[in-house]
């Protein structure tokens, strides 16, 4: 693989997780340490990257997430999504917001009777194909990159709805609460998070201990987190603290086999 490549992969991969290792550029590219090494000279050098101890991260100005059609759907995020559907109650109001592992959860809401409101086009287009779902879109302004509708309509259009459950995907959270690189985006996610009675946050442990520029909300704004790997001693304080509910998915199946064994 050429250098330019290389640096291409690595800078895809910044732009959808915000930090990457050494470790993680030698795994995904099959490289040495110095190959590895040498490439993050190069991006800090034509000033793509910010080099830190251990590896990269992208500079704050860099900071915009990679484009919704090109984000990887993971076998993690698919779990997370499936373990997510496990929580709709029947004949409820949902909500759901624009992030490739809420879409996801499509593929596992066959036969729930519920209605949902939604401002991602692919959520609505994947959710046609149940006819026990009710399905309504938000208005506003078409967000290419997202594939979205966004925008001061859509948050005036919010204050008409009380939804049971709001299904929320993360961009970067941390005991601080959630943030997301996009000031459209934060706003659009605050206006949801009111609108619910039960907030269920689905984010892929990629996810955690990532700050960007706008808040969202505190962390005691969340209701329950789905995640596929345990977080850090200091987070499962906090949420536990605010009485949030944490499923770990590395945590059922410990339990799972643990439970067999006996």
């Amino acid at each position: 693989m050429y250098q330019e490549q290389r640096l291409a992969l690595i800078i895809k991969y910044l732009a959808s997780n915000g930090e990457i290792t050494l470790e993680e550029i030698c795994e995904m590219l099959s490289v040495s340490r110095d190959t590895a090494r040498r490439d993050l000279v190069k991006l800090e050098e034509r000033g793509e990257i910010l080099r830190i101890k251990g590896g990269a991260t992208l500079p704050t100005s860099n900071r915009n997430l990679i484009e919704y059609k090109e984000r990887n759907t993971t076998e993690d995020k698919e779990k997370i999504a499936q373990r997510a559907a496990l929580l709709i109650r029947e004949t409820s109001d949902l909500l759901m917001d624009t992030s490739s592992t809420c879409a996801l959860m499509s593929k596992f809401m066959s036969g729930k009777h519920v209605n949902v409101i939604t401002n991602s086009i692919d959520i609505v287009d994947l959710l046609g194909e149940y006819e026990e779902i009710q399905t309504f879109m938000l208005p506003g302004k078409f967000n290419r990159k997202n594939r979205n509708l966004v925008g001061p309509r859509t948050i005036e259009t919010l204050n008409d709805y009380k939804v049971d459950q709001l299904f929320l995907g993360a961009c970067g959270i941390s005991t601080d609460g959630l943030t997301s690189p996009d000031e459209e985006e934060a706003f659009l996610k605050k206006k949801m998070i009111s609108c619910a009675k039960q907030v269920v946050l689905l984010a892929d442990h990629t996810k955690f201990e990532k700050v960007f520029l706008h808040k969202v909300c505190d962390i005691k704004g969340i209701d329950i987190i789905i995640t596929d790997k345990d977080p850090d001693e200091e987070f499962k304080r906090k949420i536990t603290e605010y009485n949030i509910h944490l499923i770990s998915l590395e945590e059922e199946e410990r339990e799972r086999i643990s439970d067999e064994k006996n």
